[in-house]
């Protein structure tokens, strides 16, 4: 007895679509989340300029100096991580909170350009005065034309 072959019933390779576009998505939605996370502070100020300035890691503490009026003494407003200072006494208690909290913590300290260097200078003592061990001023290389 013979049997008949039927040809018309051949396995075919497929490859599935909808788990392909689940991972595509997936992955589009994590980059697009994870580049959201750059650090930009919603201050404005102008950063001076500096030859060599470099970049380093992640600061915990950010004390911005605004140029104009308002802050603790009148010149400017004053920021630690976006909040506001009325008075020299409350930036130090914060300073100070934060060198015992984190004695090997960072603290970026943001002047305006149009900063007088009397009160950047005045600021540096308040940051050493309370015990933080390191900080640094932020800059921006200048453009190279």
């Amino acid at each position: 007895m013979k049997f008949k072959r039927n040809d018309k019933r051949k396995v075919r390779a497929v490859v599935e679509m909808t788990p392909l576009i689940d991972v595509v998505f997936q992955l589009l939605i994590f980059f697009m989340l994870s580049a959201t996370f750059v650090v930009q502070t919603s201050i404005p100020i102008e950063v001076p300029e500096a030859r060599g300035a470099e970049a380093f890691e992640q600061s915990e503490l950010t004390l911005t100096l605004q140029a104009g009026t308002g802050g603790p003494d009148g010149n400017g407003a004053v920021y630690v991580n976006d909040i506001s200072i009325g008075n020299w006494a409350e930036l130090t208690r914060f300073l100070s909170e934060f060198a015992q909290q984190q004695p090997e913590g960072l603290v970026l300290i943001r002047p305006d350009t149009n900063i007088p260097t009397g009160r950047t200078v005045m600021v540096l003592g308040l940051v050493t005065s309370a015990g933080v061990q390191q900080y640094g001023i932020a800059a921006q290389a200048p453009d190279m034309e």
